[in-house]
């Protein structure tokens, strides 16, 4: 972005000169455009914006507990833009920005991650989007024929990691808790299927989840152990829900997207792990925290 800046007014004083009046005049260099539209995702523990701006895309996050920051960073980002806000705190972002328009959350997500697919991996096709934020939500996206629809959900997500992690830690931040996470073994605290079957060859992969949290750990629990495992079983009750919905839907394709994916490579691995023994493709979109974001601007 280029910008003149021009300062005027100014008198003799005691040491030279002084400002009178104290202007500034802002010019915007010739070819300049405000952002047409700016989408606005408002989820339940980040807000995440998508804008253009001379042909390049940008990317932001704010905590939802910042929304004044955020309004008053748009005011002075392109007043007079066109914002569209989706997701659970659509609401209040809508009193704190005038003239927001509120695009439909599912709508936004499934369009946004259909979107991203194509333009990151030249998919277009249907699959299965697991949404994964604070909570997952599980879709079906037909982009050939623009259509989506809700199938399941559940409760574990980004924010049964940052709540238990929480609990299991004293680890404050989603980012510390990560962190911790990745010096852990869940060998330690889960009681895997080779475990039950000691010396004998099982008859699944011994490396799966016999019980989570089952082990036969002792009285002092490391806490790098345990955020491990959390991280694990929030993976296994995703993708064991979302291969379910794919194969009923005829697909091996599951995309992922969510804030709970950014930064996170551990649950990345994690949603991986079991195509040795379920038939699923699993992609993972560069951009998918974005995904309602981006949706909004379509």
């Amino acid at each position: 972005m280029d910008w003149y800046f021009l300062f005027s007014d100014f008198i003799p004083g005691h040491h030279g000169f002084k400002w009178s009046c104290f202007g500034i005049f802002i010019f915007q260099k010739e070819g300049y455009t405000f952002m047409r539209k700016i989408g606005i995702d408002a989820g339940g523990t980040l807000v995440k914006v998508v804008y253009q701006e001379r042909g390049e895309r940008h990317y932001k996050t704010f905590l939802s507990s910042e929304t004044d920051s955020l309004s008053q960073w748009i005011r002075w980002l392109s007043p007079n833009s066109q914002f569209c806000v989706t997701g659970g705190k659509a609401a209040r972002v809508k009193t704190q920005i005038e003239n927001a328009v509120e695009i439909p959350e599912f709508k936004a997500v499934c369009s946004g991650a259909a979107s991203l697919l194509y333009e990151e991996h030249k998919k277009k096709e249907p699959f299965i989007l697991a949404n994964i934020g604070t909570g997952t939500s599980l879709f079906f996206v037909n982009p050939i024929k623009d259509q989506q629809r809700r199938l399941a959900g559940t409760g574990m997500g980004g924010g049964t990691i940052m709540g238990l992690g929480r609990l299991l830690s004293g680890q404050y931040t989603f980012s510390d808790i990560i962190q911790s996470a990745e010096s852990g073994d869940r060998e330690n605290v889960d009681l895997l299927v080779k475990d039950l079957y000691e010396n004998e060859k099982p008859p699944i992969p011994g490396h799966l989840t016999a019980a989570n949290f089952a082990g036969n750990f002792t009285d002092e629990l490391i806490p790098a152990d345990a955020l491990r495992s959390l991280i694990n079983m929030v993976a296994e009750n995703i993708i064991l829900l979302s291969s379910r919905e794919a194969e009923a839907a005829g697909t091996k394709t599951i995309v992922f997207s969510g804030g709970a994916l950014k930064g996170n490579p551990l649950l990345v691995k994690d949603l991986g792990q079991f195509q040795d023994i379920l038939n699923y493709d699993p992609v993972f979109l560069k951009h998918g925290a974005f995904a309602g974001a981006m949706g909004c601007l379509l």
